[in-house]
């Protein structure tokens, strides 16, 4: 999948029909793109993950090269739609159908971020298994296919916002890796050996069991030997992937520093991005992926204005692939340690 190519056109277009359908029917924006939401809050529809989304009886998500796109550069998005979340999910929802645009748009630095490579977007989303269960709702993970064109938009209108959750401090990111992990393939890696990328947008912590063999046979229908560890399936999605989880601002524990210790302890200081503004997802995935790429550096991304305000929260992963010209240990956020101290991530 991913052989479209990405028209401004086409997205212009649909929006201009969409705010009119909207101001025809009296009705919120947001419910004339997230049709499938709307619907299943309206009742007009079953509470359950869209078909186009449904991970059950996948076999693969793959992202391949085709004549169009010799060269296909994979970055899955997925976020956390329960509701500690609060109105971030929609924030970011409406952004991301900005985000190919936001990759291919002339940029003045005059420099191409992905270089010869073109986008396929996944888009993803998790929330809380045991509090589905509690709801008798048909959810917990949704993935779509990669996408290159106006399909990563027909997506995100599929998408389903959940607004569940279990009060546990816990969500079910782990089934989210596990697909990635064993879903999923790309040509960025058989053929170049080179990763592709995975965003996890959240607020809480993942289930400290690790990935249930019961709940990896209901949601997707693997049959497991036993549960996988946490630990097990961050470094099997690692093997092929840069793996980020960003925490952001307005969700209901970005203040907490203990959580974003929780992830930097799993996954890296240089993999952790808290994020300040929800509306700058776009540029926060762009500037990410454009370092990993490694055909611009994180002072072009801030000349270009697409990194401004995120160089604090990028200057770790710069660090890490390489861009130590300005960048030092000082410039690295410091958060509250031990009684009496500070302490650097």
């Amino acid at each position: 999948m991913g052989g479209t190519n990405y028209l401004k056109s086409d997205y212009d277009a649909r929006l201009s029909y969409r705010s009119a359908t909207a101001r025809s029917k009296g009705i919120p924006l947001a419910d004339a793109i997230f049709v499938h939401s709307a619907d299943i809050r309206d009742g007009k529809t079953t509470a359950k993950v869209h078909d186009s989304l449904s991970p059950k009886g996948v076999k693969i998500r793959e992202s391949r090269d085709s004549d169009v796109h010799p060269v296909t550069v994979p970055i899955a998005v997925i976020l956390d739609t329960t509701g500690s979340m609060g109105t971030v999910p929609g924030i970011i929802q409406g952004k991301l159908n900005s985000l190919m645009g936001c990759f291919l748009d002339d940029k003045a630095s005059g420099k191409k971020y992905l270089g010869e490579g073109y986008p396929a977007i996944l888009i993803g989303a998790v929330d809380d298994y045991e509090a589905q269960r509690h709801y008798k709702h048909e959810g917990t993970l949704q993935v779509s296919q990669w996408e290159s064109g106006i399909e990563v938009d027909n997506n995100l209108t599929n998408l389903w916002i959940t607004q569940n959750g279990g009060g546990t401090y816990e969500e079910s990111y782990d089934l989210g890796l596990y697909f990635m992990a064993r879903h999923t393939a790309h040509d960025n890696w058989d053929k170049r050996r080179r990763k592709g990328y995975v965003f996890m947008i959240g607020d809480e912590h993942a289930y400290a069991a690790g990935v249930s063999k019961a709940q990896v046979k209901d949601i997707i229908g693997d049959t497991l030997q036993a549960n996988i560890s946490l630990k097990e399936i961050i470094a099997e999605v690692q093997e092929r992937y840069h793996l980020f989880f960003i925490i952001p601002n307005l969700s209901s524990h970005y203040h907490d520093t203990s959580l974003e210790r929780y992830w930097v302890n799993l996954l890296g200081q240089q993999n952790v991005i808290k994020l300040e503004d929800p509306g700058k997802i776009c540029e926060c995935i762009v500037s990410a992926v454009a370092i990993g790429e490694e055909h611009v550096g994180l002072d072009e991304l801030l000349a270009d204005g697409v990194a401004t305000g995120l160089d604090g929260a990028l200057v770790p992963f710069a660090k890490a692939m390489g861009e130590v010209s300005k960048y030092d240990a000082g410039e690295l956020p410091v958060i509250a340690g031990a009684a009496g101290e500070t302490e650097r991530l």
